[in-house]
């Protein structure tokens, strides 16, 4: 995989996550303090989303399967590196309390670590190794 297409792949991952901070500033409330079940289906629907958007990425730019872990790493950092100034500006930015801070920061590595493992089963797949 070439420079240019990581660079790609980080900007769409930035895209992603910008949508994904929109949303969560505006719909933070509802997600963040209703509970920890409603927390819970938020962190499956994101993982599920985000799982569905890097096939979908993978898929229209062409990248291979055995390319998989690479082309989610590249969609994920920007997005982690936006997290964490997210995180730590939380309050101010969603108008939300602080303590809310530590489940968006929870339900952001629930949502990249299934990326992350979705990207290795697609590569072993690829690669022969089962999954």
């Amino acid at each position: 995989m070439d420079r240019r297409e990581l660079g790609v792949l980080a900007l769409l991952g930035f895209g992603v996550w910008l949508g994904g901070a929109v949303t969560f500033r505006l719909g933070g409330a509802v997600l963040f303090e209703n509970g920890p079940l409603v927390l819970a289906a938020a962190a499956v629907s994101v993982a599920i989303t985000v799982c569905l958007l890097l096939r979908s990425i993978m898929n229209w730019r062409g990248t291979p399967p055995r390319h998989a872990v690479t082309a989610a790493v590249a969609t994920a950092l920007p997005g982690l590196f936006g997290a964490v100034a997210y995180t730590l500006a939380f309050a101010p930015i969603t108008g939300l309390s602080p303590v809310n801070a530590g489940p968006y920061a929870a339900l952001i590595l629930f949502g990249n670590a299934a990326m992350l493992m979705y990207a290795v089963v697609v590569q072993l797949r690829a690669e022969g190794g089962g999954a």
